[in-house]
């Protein structure tokens, strides 16, 4: 028997400190809600890290003095191919977890479940069985990396399922800053920390010392966090999840949308050690300072991201978010033509400065959209689906990375990605700022404020 929407207000963590109606957030509730959130630290490092240097460590530029374990298309083909393949265990991650009854929560028991492996699986990325190009390497690669996305899956989208549990419709935006706030942290340290340990030391030990740290992040919430919900006890159908998931009018423009942003921020940040190197003329070390530098603007950034989203609504902010996201993409496809005595330096300084304004909103307001469009099917059918949403959006997120993994592959492949022909790293921007052009006209239609 399915609740009414009446009585749909389960409150938070304990069930006592935060009600979703927003009318209480007190000390405890902020403490337990923190140590949450540290959780996604160890989420954003795993990912960050393996976006940003696998390409590059399998299959670096011809004259970066560094050993190629992998052609350059074929990792764009098997990274393509395992993040499609990832892209269809989400829905059955997330149906496994609204169903699932435990003393220990719906949620907690696969971020507990889940965090091992996927550590293991971050180590042994970098340590591939032979040393140049070999086939070997190719399947390696491809068994390493399928079992590291499944795991990301099993503790992402059960994780990310607790936020709407967690914070009140008043406290989304509030809640999602202190979410992106540890993301943006994770990225941080993934960032500077792997570029600093690759440089110094190689990217095995790298390997070694972020998948401990990223472990003891996820194991945050399984330690210090208890689960506790009343609510339905019906099973959800797989199929009739999708089906409603499919026909909610709200969520439609937002995935639609998703799916032009992250190909374009997708193709830019493999991209990265690529353009550092080449389009911006700067050493290889640089790669994890730029996108530092990028990120502490991000954090400086959350304020007055979460201020404009309280006042003018998460729909007009996430416009703004996006037009943001365009001019700083027009600015470095013009790099080296932009009118005065401008130096490159100082172009690529502004560029990755600017870039943090956009990165800000990506990392507060896709989770509380979701929060907010989960709950108008709650009220729409008195059923909690949350990681149903979160699973979809993971699912198209996945499968459109996978695809400009492919696609950025080609195009390096295709045009070029050395100093002597680097036309494929410059056409990388002007893809992506068509792209991001494209999410924002499909994201005005969305209808809620």
């Amino acid at each position: 028997m399915q609740r009414g929407v009446g009585k749909y207000n389960p409150c938070s963590i304990d069930n006592n400190d935060v009600c979703r109606d927003g009318s209480r957030f007190n000390f405890a509730a902020m403490q337990k809600f923190i140590l949450y959130t540290l959780g996604y630290a160890g989420i954003a490092l795993f990912t960050q890290v393996v976006t940003m240097w696998a390409m590059y460590f399998y299959a670096p530029p011809v004259d970066a003095g560094r050993v190629a374990y992998v052609p350059v298309a074929t990792f764009g083909l098997i990274l393509g191919i395992g993040r499609v393949m990832d892209a269809f265990t989400d829905p059955l991650v997330a149906n496994w977890s609204d169903n699932f009854r435990s003393r220990w929560g719906r949620r907690i028991p696969f971020i507990a479940v889940g965090g091992i492996p996927l550590s293991i699986s971050f180590i042994l990325l970098w340590r591939p069985p032979v040393e140049g190009y070999a086939a070997l390497n190719s399947i390696y690669f491809l068994l390493v990396i399928s079992v590291f996305f499944f795991c990301m899956t099993m503790v992402t989208c059960p994780f990310l399922a607790l936020l709407p549990e967690i914070a009140g419709p008043g406290e989304r935006i509030t809640a999602s800053t202190l979410l992106g706030s540890a993301y943006v942290l994770g990225l941080i340290t993934g960032t500077a920390g792997s570029s600093f340990l690759i440089n110094k030391y190689s990217f095995a030990l790298m390997g070694m010392v972020l998948g401990l740290m990223g472990l003891l992040s996820l194991y945050m919430p399984v330690l210090f966090v208890r689960e506790k919900r009343d609510g339905q006890r019906e099973r959800f159908d797989l199929k009739k999840s999708l089906r409603v998931v499919l026909k909610n009018k709200t969520f439609l423009p937002f995935i639609g949308a998703q799916v032009f942003f992250w190909f374009a921020f997708n193709i830019v940040l493999i991209g990265l050690p690529y353009i550092v190197t080449i389009r911006m003329s700067l050493p290889e070390a640089q790669t994890g300072l730029a996108l530092s530098l990028a990120l502490i603007v991000t954090l400086l950034s959350f304020p007055m991201v979460s201020y404009v989203a309280k006042i003018k609504g998460k729909r007009w902010t996430f416009i703004f978010v996006m037009l943001c996201s365009f001019a700083v993409l027009v600015g470095l496809a013009t790099l080296g033509y932009w009118p005065g005595n401008i130096s490159l330096a100082i172009q690529s300084l502004i560029v990755i400065t600017l870039a943090g304004i956009p990165l800000a909103g990506l990392f507060i307001l896709p989770n509380a959209l979701i929060a907010d469009i989960s709950d108008y099917d709650t009220k729409q059918t008195g059923e909690y689906r949350e990681a149903m949403y979160y699973a979809f959006y993971g699912m198209v997120m996945k499968a459109t990375i996978g695809i400009s993994s492919f696609c950025l592959g080609l195009l390096l492949n295709a045009f070029g990605y050395s100093s002597v022909n680097p036309l494929g790293i410059y056409l990388i921007a002007p893809l992506a700022a068509v792209s991001i052009f494209a999410g924002l006209l499909v994201f005005s239609k969305y209808p809620l404020p």
